[in-house]
């Protein structure tokens, strides 16, 4: 499969994600020309100031993790380089790729996006995080 499918394959995944359920969310980086997704646990291993608690352990490479930060940071501060995919799950029939095909590509026209020079993040597979709680 090529990057472009990928990304095609991808971008349909996160589109079709129903609004009331934020347990992932999607997004293009425009200044890394990445897309990505976040996990809302993710969030929770960050103190007010994005750092890392003594009581809390990540399996994230220290590589993803420092871009793991610098976008959860960019996100908070409403960075325009960071565009978040439109959620249609709620409004559409699962069935309907012609549907979810063209909004996938009206995403991709509409914020200029080049496939051909676009990436996925890749995390490793497996991450944990671990979170002690004083009880």
């Amino acid at each position: 499969m090529t990057m472009q499918e990928q990304i095609h394959n991808w971008l349909m995944i996160g589109l079709q994600q129903p609004a009331d359920r934020l347990s992932e969310i999607f997004y293009y980086d425009s200044r890394d020309n990445q897309f990505f997704s976040i996990l809302v646990t993710d969030y929770f291993m960050f103190d007010e100031n994005f750092s890392i608690p003594k009581d809390t352990t990540t399996t994230y490479s220290e590589q993803n993790l420092k871009i793991l930060i610098d976008r959860v940071k960019r996100i908070e501060n409403k960075d325009t380089t960071i565009i978040s995919l439109p959620r249609l799950g709620n409004k559409i029939d699962s069935l309907d790729t012609n549907y979810i095909s063209q909004q996938t590509e009206s995403f991709l026209t509409l914020h200029s996006i080049n496939t051909n020079l676009a990436t996925i993040w890749v995390i490793e597979e497996n991450v944990r995080i671990n979170i002690e709680l004083d009880s």
